[in-house]
């Protein structure tokens, strides 16, 4: 099926009806503060699951599930795939582990935001997106990345105007391009190589 950018798949301590497994879009862990402000806690692509909630004794997310980038998903009802989950050591073993990468995602994340300047921030974002679509031409404005990373706009302007001065990124209306994959993996804190590791360790790849 189709997801579209802003479709909220899940809401926060609601019961989830279902599950996505995106292919082609990528699907934004947001927690949301009582004055409106949404801030990204996490990420998920092609590399798993929207909606862990599925192992037993558990019926809700903690986060909302909101549409990053915009592509395709599977879907499939939470409570079939709980069936298939307590019918299944392997497939409760999988879920398990990937919701472990999706926590040390989360605290990288943290410890990235508290210690780590906007232009590596930036850097480890979009290297990010790359790896979970598997495209570097990544479709969001700077107010996007701003709004996901908790930057003002013009921060974020000016980071990613750094990064194309060095001729690591290019930009067209409303997509940012990663020209040189390397380069910016260079110039990335380590946060982004602690998480893929983190990926190979628990689930394999």
């Amino acid at each position: 099926m189709a997801l579209h950018r802003a479709d909220v798949l899940f809401r926060a301590h609601e019961p989830l009806r279902f599950v996505y497994f995106p292919t082609t879009a990528v699907v934004s862990l947001e927690t949301t503060l009582e004055s409106g402000e949404s801030l990204e806690v996490g990420l998920v692509g092609s590399d798993g699951l929207a909606g862990t909630a599925v192992l037993p004794g558990m019926s809700t997310m903690s986060c909302d599930g909101v549409v990053q980038i915009p592509g395709m998903a599977h879907r499939m009802t939470a409570d079939t795939l709980k069936e298939e989950v307590s019918a299944s050591d392997m497939l409760y073993s999988m879920i398990g582990r990937y919701s472990q990468l999706l926590l040390a995602r989360s605290m990288q994340l943290t410890v990235c935001n508290t210690f780590h300047n906007a232009e590596q921030r930036c850097i480890r974002w979009l290297l990010t997106i790359s790896d979970l679509t598997a495209h570097d031409d990544i479709p969001l404005t700077h107010d996007g990345i701003a709004t996901r990373l908790g930057l003002h706009r013009p921060t974020v302007t000016l980071a990613l105007g750094s990064l194309q001065k060095a001729g690591l990124l290019g930009e067209s209306r409303g997509h940012v391009v990663i020209r040189d994959r390397g380069g910016l993996e260079r110039a990335c804190c380590e946060c982004y190589a602690v998480v893929r590791e983190e990926q190979r360790r628990l689930v394999g790849y």
